[in-house]
């Protein structure tokens, strides 16, 4: 097996956890709808906070994650997502109790904080530089997997079957990811040397290693002169930019919608006019972000990541203002909006489009190549930290939005969050693809300054 091949397997089961949280995260949206029926019979408001309560674990999760990354390891770290996933799911079975079912969704979002937080620092640094952005492209793609089973099994199974569906995933995940190396970089942070270049050796699968190892030694050791601080990372010039410019994409990917078309997707084609039902709706835009996420994971490295995140950007400003448009048409005036459908079928399609390319992918790429070894847990946790508080911020204002003004109002937001992250990157961004990991000041234009 060529060393190449390794990585790809490597990052592939790794990935696994990202999946597994991704099913997890999502589950609720096939039953957004039934669970207002009998037997649970939630009012809106109940479904609203189960729906949103995942990000307050996501918002947990990532600094308690990102320290333990570097005291532990990143793999055990991973290793975990399994296991909490797991008991997720055991409550569920056991109890659904809208309190037992608030625990569920905490539970999950924490183990949606980690993967993450750790998941990209794992794949970033088992990687060469040239696959580093495509293994990291496999984030998206595990992701929209997780919520892809979700979409596809949970409107065909009763609510027991529905989660008895789900169990295996966290099982294999977690048998399978045992037999894989640690980061040769945590390793050396460690001081474990020797393990290191084992680990290296694994992952290149030749004799000589020597060359690169040397480099990442050298980095490691330059890197780990400066003790992991909040003052770092906001008082180093490099730290800083890298900071703020990361904060941007994750500001840009959240805020423009992501968390809501997976959680409500149902419910918000449900507010249109569609030719299918809303959960075969759900399928098939599922089935499409998953699609454009495998063809995308393939771009980072060729074309550069600052211009998919400014097409990203700017797309999702125009895919989003379609899709408003359609639903003012279509609740905002007394025009027969039915002629005008095809607005929210281009607008949904250019965003996951859109989306997929930039934006989705390449959060996780940037958070774990633009950071030095000392603060690349920490950076991480911050970000997933204030990820997660852009997504709460998003699912809980969603029903209320609709119920105040109609779902073009948010789709209207959305879009300008779009136009606005944009205009920042164009200004901001800083190109970091083929570079080595923690070395991104390099690229950093001389007439910008943060």
């Amino acid at each position: 097996m060529s060393g190449k091949l390794r990585q790809y397997l490597a990052s592939s089961i790794s990935m696994m956890s990202v999946m597994v949280a991704g099913a997890a995260y999502s589950w609720f949206e096939p039953l957004t709808l039934r669970l207002t029926e009998a037997p649970t019979s939630f009012t809106l408001e109940q479904v609203s906070w189960m729906v949103s309560i995942v990000e307050v674990g996501s918002i947990l999760a990532p600094m308690i994650a990102g320290d333990l990354a570097n005291r532990i390891g990143r793999k055990l770290v991973i290793l975990s997502v399994g296991p909490l996933c797991l008991l997720g799911w055991f409550l569920v079975i056991f109890d659904m109790s809208f309190l037992s079912l608030n625990v569920v969704r905490f539970i999950h979002g924490f183990a949606t904080g980690i993967v993450f937080t750790v998941t990209p620092i794992y794949t970033a640094e088992i990687a060469e530089p040239k696959l580093r952005g495509t293994l990291s492209g496999f984030f998206q793609i595990a992701w929209h997997m997780g919520n892809l089973y979700s979409f596809i099994t949970g409107p065909y199974l009763s609510y027991n079957s529905f989660v008895y569906a789900c169990l295996p995933l966290p099982i294999f995940f977690t048998v399978s990811f045992l037999f894989f190396p640690e980061a040769p970089y945590y390793l050396l942070m460690k001081g474990r040397t020797q393990e290191a270049k084992e680990s290296l050796l694994w992952f290149r699968n030749t004799d000589n290693v020597d060359a690169e190892f040397a480099g990442m030694q050298a980095a490691v050791k330059e890197e780990m002169n400066t003790k992991s601080s909040w003052k770092t990372l906001f008082f180093d010039k490099s730290e800083r930019k890298a900071f703020i410019i990361v904060q941007i994409v994750s500001a840009s990917k959240f805020m423009t919608g992501m968390p809501v078309i997976v959680n409500y997707a149902a419910e918000t084609f449900a507010r249109g006019e569609s030719f299918l039902p809303a959960a075969e709706m759900s399928i098939i835009l599922g089935i499409l972000l998953t699609t454009i996420a495998v063809l995308s994971a393939f771009l980072s490295d060729w074309i550069g990541r600052k211009p998919l995140l400014l097409i990203s950007c700017f797309g999702c400003f125009v895919a989003h203002g379609l899709t408003g448009a359609y639903y003012y048409l279509h609740e905002g005036t007394v025009l027969n909006a039915t002629p005008y459908v095809w607005l929210m079928y281009l607008g949904i399609v250019s965003y996951c489009f859109f989306i997929d390319i930039g934006l989705g992918p390449l959060l996780q790429t940037l958070q774990a190549e633009m950071f030095g070894a000392s603060t690349r847990g920490l950076a991480a946790g911050i970000t997933e930290l204030l990820g997660a508080g852009f997504s709460f911020l998003v699912l809980k204002t969603y029903s209320p939005a609709n119920e105040a003004f109609g779902v073009y109002f948010n789709f209207w937001f959305y879009s300008a969050v779009g136009l606005i992250g944009g205009l920042l990157l164009t200004w901001l961004m800083i190109e970091t693809a083929g570079r080595t990991i923690g070395r991104m000041e390099e690229a950093a234009p001389k007439d910008v300054q943060c």
